[in-house]
């Protein structure tokens, strides 16, 4: 799995699979780096890109993915779930971004995270 550049990866929507994120204001400080961290997660195994813009609804995160795989995993991690929206595209789910959703995704990536290695000390006087 690579992230990548939008448009490397929606060269052709009709083959690609897109999941949306309707943001909340204020939910998340920085949404679209907490979706990467979660699709980085989810070990996918095509290409995807992420793009945050402001529709008439509000802002939006746009997750495009190469594999339809990849979108389901992502899909049910945050519960999104089929929309008629984006019609161009293979595949669409869309969930709601608030802050419930976000602090629900970062305890979820601090649960899975790596125990961080104790700090090296040295004696101050040997």
């Amino acid at each position: 799995m690579t992230y990548r550049v939008w448009t490397d990866v929606v060269d052709d929507p009709a083959a690609r699979h897109l999941v949306v994120a309707r943001l909340v204001p204020k939910a998340a400080e920085e949404p679209a780096a907490l979706l990467v961290s979660v699709i980085e997660g989810l070990e996918t195994v095509g290409d995807f890109a992420v793009v945050t813009r402001c529709e008439e609804g509000g802002p939006v995160i746009l997750c495009a993915f190469t594999h339809p795989d990849d979108a389901q995993a992502l899909a049910t991690a945050v519960g999104a779930t089929d929309i008629e929206d984006y019609p161009e595209w293979a595949s669409r789910r869309a969930f709601t971004l608030d802050h419930a959703t976000a602090q629900g995704i970062v305890d979820a990536l601090e649960a899975t995270a790596p125990p961080s290695a104790p700090p090296d000390l040295e004696p101050a006087h040997p």
